[in-house]
């Protein structure tokens, strides 16, 4: 970490920011195995169609337009830009990563008081 960034890191910098770098990996393999496992992926439409609803974000438009000429024109220039590109996919992917895990999870509502509410909130606490 000292040496493979941009630039040298001095020792408390590392120190500093190794939890992140460690919590960032954690997230990293958990994608990539529930990716793999799940065979998520996202394909060239999914790029597009992300951005052209950016693009009608930003314009403040409604979906409709994606015939214009100029719409094909910008969405084909984005998908040109490689960190457009890269970022989008980490994007959608993630986006497809939670649809999958709220699938998986399958809660039952529990009328509770507000001290077992608080006593709940204490325990959880003390786990971290």
């Amino acid at each position: 970490m000292q040496t493979g960034g941009e630039k040298p890191k001095t020792q408390a910098e590392v120190e500093q920011e190794f939890p992140s770098f460690v919590n960032q990996l954690k997230w990293t393999l958990i994608v990539d195995k529930i990716v793999r496992e799940n065979n998520i992926e996202v394909g060239p439409d999914d790029i597009r169609d992300y951005a052209k609803k950016q693009l009608f974000g930003y314009m403040g438009m409604q979906t409709g337009a994606e015939e214009q000429p100029w719409v094909a024109d910008y969405v084909q220039r984005m998908m040109q830009d490689r960190k457009f590109v890269e970022d989008t996919v980490h994007r959608i992917q993630t986006d497809k990563v939670f649809g999958w895990a709220e699938t998986q999870v399958h809660p039952t509502e529990k009328p509770i008081g507000a001290e077992e509410f608080t006593k709940m909130q204490q325990e959880h606490q003390h786990h971290h």
